[in-house]
């Protein structure tokens, strides 16, 4: 690990899974959806392992779970993951925003108390109609 990054516990899931990334995008023929850098197949294959491209697994957890999560997100809706502390919600965050855009740092994080309602954007309605959609706008 680099002086600067000393601080870190470890490297983000970009970082640390570079070499599968621009494997799995290299051998990717699927179309991808809008914005993302991987097709679904190949953000699968990320993020469950594939033994024929030497991917590795990274988390254990159902075939068909991350197939569903893969498809909400491509189809533009949210996912939230809730469960007991301890299941590697986070990490799973991590890799699905790693294998959709390369970077894990769009992953928002939340505690026990936290509302869909509280991580949500909405609009300023008085902003909107004066300017449009806008940063300025979004709350």
């Amino acid at each position: 690990m680099s002086p600067q990054n000393n601080h870190l516990q470890r490297p983000p899931a970009a970082v640390l899974y570079a070499v599968e990334l621009a494997k799995l995008k290299q051998n990717d023929n699927a179309p991808c959806p809008p914005g993302w850098q991987l097709s679904l197949p190949a953000a699968r294959a990320f993020i469950l392992g594939d033994e024929a491209q030497n991917i590795r697994r990274k988390v254990v957890i159902s075939p068909s779970a991350v197939e569903r999560m893969l498809v909400t997100l491509a189809t533009g809706r949210g996912l939230m993951l809730v469960g007991e502390p301890g299941t590697a919600k986070s990490l799973l965050s991590e890799l699905l925003a790693t294998a959709i855009s390369g970077d894990a740092g769009l992953t928002i994080q939340g505690g026990a108390s936290t509302t869909e309602d509280q991580i949500k954007y909405g609009w300023n309605y008085a902003l909107l109609i004066n300017h449009g959609p806008s940063t300025e706008a979004l709350v």
